[in-house]
């Protein structure tokens, strides 16, 4: 049986249940302290992330805290893959969804965790202002009526960003104006909306924020993974060093194609199984609505 671990993006934090899951784990446990020792000994800023994970999720997804948020999600991670391959061995592949990419990259070996926190601090310290462009809304058509080709022109058109996750949901990136058309057609064709970020990642108009760190994100190192990496942006294998850091630069303004990859990597590479990293398991919903028939397994009913 060949696998696949897959780690899911920044709203992992949202439920309490899935914060605390795997908080009990010594390796866990170790990521969080070398994340606040970091962060200390870099920054000048005291941190104890069981206090974090205590907040309400307004405050952890808050603007001033959404590196923080960013920063216990790949702990979280970090420690639960660490566990889960040395119990069950490496996985054939891994692959992140979003911000899952930062701890599948320290995973496989391509970026060491030191620099991941250290690097995702520094890089977003200067992003006041972001929450007033716009933001990402859910898009989820009724079941048996995927989005067609008339309907991905016609997003093209309004000039927002599709990050298609599965047939029927779409992560949608845009200005607040544009996003409200969006909504209006939403209306119209009985399609759901929800909101997921308060801006718009994954989306062209995050581009002024990443040039502005361009020249410094030259300096960071990246290594050639590994443990495979699939990537869930281009849908394509990422060996060389310099693409892996040129997709960590880009990532956010690009949109992500989750459905795509995960049937390459079914139908190309033979995976059988995906174990979702979690802590949370939004990556396990979207797989029950993905033309391939594979098992999707939770990490936490396989560790012991």
């Amino acid at each position: 049986m060949a696998t696949a671990f897959i780690f899911p993006g920044l709203n992992a934090l949202l439920r309490k249940t899935d914060r605390h899951r795997f908080s009990h784990l010594p390796e866990v446990q170790e990521y969080f302290a070398k994340a606040e020792h970091i962060i200390h000994s870099r920054f000048g800023h005291k941190i104890d992330f069981k206090e974090f994970l205590e907040l309400s999720a307004e405050e952890i997804y808050s603007i001033k805290n959404i590196s923080l948020a960013a920063v216990a999600i790949c702990c979280i991670q970090s420690g639960v893959a660490k566990r889960l391959s040395a119990q069950r061995g490496a996985p054939a592949w891994v692959m992140g969804c979003s911000l899952g990419d930062l701890a599948r990259a320290v995973y496989a070996g391509a970026y060491t965790f030191e620099d991941a926190i250290y690097n995702h601090i520094h890089f977003t310290q200067s992003i006041d202002g972001i929450d007033q462009i716009g933001k990402n809304i859910g898009v989820l058509a009724p079941r048996g009526t995927p989005f067609t080709e008339e309907d991905f022109q016609w997003f093209e058109e309004v000039a927002v960003d599709v990050s298609c996750l599965t047939p029927r949901f779409l992560n949608v990136g845009g200005r607040y104006d544009d996003l409200k058309k969006v909504e209006a057609r939403a209306e119209e064709k009985g399609w759901n909306v929800m909101n997921i970020l308060d801006y718009p990642a994954h989306s062209r108009y995050i581009l002024p924020y990443v040039r502005a760190v361009e020249s410094d994100f030259s300096h960071v190192k990246t290594f050639r993974p590994q443990v495979p990496i699939f990537s869930s942006l281009s849908a394509q294998v990422l060996e060389d060093p310099q693409v892996i850091k040129e997709e960590f630069l880009l990532s956010i303004t690009r949109t992500i194609h989750w459905s795509q990859a995960v049937q390459r990597l079914v139908k190309e590479h033979g995976i059988t199984e995906f174990i979702n990293i979690g802590p949370c398991r939004s990556l396990s919903g979207l797989m029950r609505d993905i033309p391939v028939e594979v098992k999707t397994t939770e990490a936490y009913e396989l560790l012991v």
